[in-house]
């Protein structure tokens, strides 16, 4: 607050209290219903800091529908600015699929993009991009909060830095402040390894479906153990092949980047960053990487042992601390 900035209730994001606003069930939960009462705790924080500028992040905001959207505007007061972060389709299929495969997903990235790449017009990965109320994914934003609320962040690899200089102009934050913050290990984000993705889907498969495990226990021992721990505490090979989409589910995303692409900039919002690098094709595979590797790197079937025995046993020897038991 220092710099007249409230993160409300603190946390890594506010998805329980964003997840009752967009109506999102939080499917990892015994109960997945969202509860009122998550919202009402951070309204409250937000309510006892109005004189702040105050960030609420919730990264499946942009699946809301219409309906969801409203509900947005009817539960905050005041002035808001939407800020809807986009990238490369190309390269967002693959690291969207990766999401799944930590929540338990059984499907190759190959049946994954036959599944839901068919149609250019809605790119099924994610529901950030349905059109079950006939609207693109910006159009539902400002329809509801106006143009002149609403700013579009285009990410690019090539300016590494853009997402944090964006919020930091908009909130009236110093320079570099935000991309100088410390990360704890297990948050930095970075996308899995081919050989990584492909054993952790191996893993759902026997776990899910050939023991039926339940969908809770696979959060605490899989995800918050198994893939926390590998993304963590371990660095990719220099021999460890990327994840990459087939040739033609490439040349999908590029087709259905070029339509997104229309649709913001008919809107008039602002726009961080260029809109041409949503629709950039990118390099695809003639093969099929679907296959699973025979064999996989000696560390990383170690950090992955560690990573669900820390958990199951409740310590990290690693940190010399004891693991939360909560899979929440």
């Amino acid at each position: 607050m220092g710099f007249g900035v409230r993160y409300p209730a603190g946390g890594v994001n506010h998805h329980k209290g964003g997840s009752w606003l967009i109506d999102a069930p939080l499917t990892y939960l015994s109960d997945p219903a969202p509860r009122r009462e998550w919202w009402t705790s951070l309204a409250s924080d937000m309510d006892k800091h109005s004189t702040l500028r105050r960030l609420l992040s919730f990264e499946m905001f942009c699946t809301a529908d219409i309906d969801g959207v409203r509900k947005v505007r009817e539960n905050i007061d005041g002035e808001v600015q939407v800020v809807l972060v986009i990238r490369n389709l190309g390269d967002f299929v693959p690291s969207y699929w990766q999401e799944t495969l930590k929540r338990g997903s059984t499907s190759s990235l190959e049946e994954y993009a036959r599944r839901y790449l068919q149609d250019p017009r809605e790119i099924g990965v994610s529901g950030a991009f349905h059109r079950s109320d006939d609207r693109w994914l910006v159009a539902r934003w400002v329809e509801v909060f106006g143009a002149e609320n609403v700013t579009v962040v285009v990410l690019d690899r090539s300016a590494p830095s853009r997402l944090f200089d964006a919020f930091e102009s908009m909130l009236g934050l110093p320079g570099s402040l935000l991309s100088s913050a410390t990360v704890d290990h297990a948050e930095t984000n970075r996308g899995m390894s081919f050989p990584e993705a492909s054993l952790v889907l191996e893993i759902n498969r026997r776990l899910l479906e050939d023991w039926s495990m339940p969908r809770t226990m696979h959060r605490k021992l899989v995800y918050r153990g198994l893939v926390e721990r590998i993304l963590g505490s371990r660095q990719i090979g220099p021999k460890e092949d990327r994840l990459r989409l087939p040739v033609w589910a490439a040349e999908a995303c590029a087709e259905a980047g070029a339509l997104l692409s229309t649709s913001i900039q008919s809107l008039g919002v602002q726009v961080v960053g260029e809109l041409s690098e949503i629709d950039r094709q990118v390099d695809g595979l003639d093969t099929d990487q679907a296959v699973l590797p025979g064999e996989v790197p000696v560390d990383l079937a170690l950090e992955a042992l560690l990573g669900v025995l820390s958990r199951a046993s409740g310590w990290n020897a690693a940190h010399t601390e004891h693991v939360p038991s909560s899979i929440e």
